[in-house]
């Protein structure tokens, strides 16, 4: 699961891959101008960036060389009608990691985006174990001392960012914002009520839960 960014002006198309890349388990943010992306990226942090080229208001390339000029160094996906060698190589000049030209399949988007996510030498390991939990991403599978755990979307999104990260406090806010589209009807008292569940699918009433709650901070796993 990645947090994405998708700035294409094209409202259907934006729409479409909306719908697709949250089939496959991402969170996925829409921006449909230059400004409302550029915007979006200094708001939020994201995984990937695909952005299209041509964009009311900045263009493409002019996030992207904004982007990158102010430190932000999420591989970006170039998805754009503009296929020639020099609109290519002005793209990757720019800062772009990879470039897919329309009209393009979604099968192998989703394989770019995965290579890229496995760029930074397997920050993304599919295998997670914290205590007697153990976490599968591919599968979408948590078991318990080999016992299966079954868990709804969020909550397995909200175990898996915290196995990936032990023993790191997290504020509501940030999981809302790392989780959840920027758009999404959620607040801090569903943070709340997804870790409650979450809580009680884990422990079963049996034992101490290993996820805990940081007072005045957030919550966290302890590995």
């Amino acid at each position: 699961m990645a947090k994405i960014l998708v700035v294409e002006d094209d409202r259907e198309l934006s729409e479409k891959l909306k719908q697709w890349l949250n089939w496959e388990r991402h969170v996925v943010d829409v921006a449909n101008s230059g400004d409302d992306g550029w915007y979006m990226l200094q708001q939020y942090e994201y995984e990937i960036v695909i952005l299209d080229w041509n964009l009311p208001g900045l263009t493409g390339y002019e996030v992207l060389k904004k982007y990158r000029a102010n430190g932000g160094n999420a591989p970006v996906l170039m998805l754009t009608g503009m296929d020639q060698i020099e609109d290519k190589e002005q793209g990757f000049d720019a800062g772009a990691d990879d470039y897919v030209t329309k009209p393009f399949n979604t099968r192998e988007l989703s394989a770019r985006i995965r290579a890229l996510l496995r760029r930074p030498s397997d920050v993304y390991p599919q295998a997670l174990t914290v205590g007697n939990l153990s976490l599968d991403s591919r599968a979408i599978k948590v078991t318990k001392e080999g016992k299966e755990i079954q868990l709804q979307p969020k909550e397995f999104a909200l175990l898996e960012h915290l196995m990936r990260h032990p023993n790191k406090v997290f504020s509501s806010k940030a999981l809302l914002e790392t989780l959840w589209d920027a758009d999404a009807d959620a607040s801090e008292e569903t943070i709340r009520t997804y870790m409650k569940t979450l809580r009680r699918k884990i422990t079963q009433g049996e034992e101490a839960c290993p996820i805990k709650t940081v007072h005045g901070l957030g919550y966290k796993i302890e590995g």
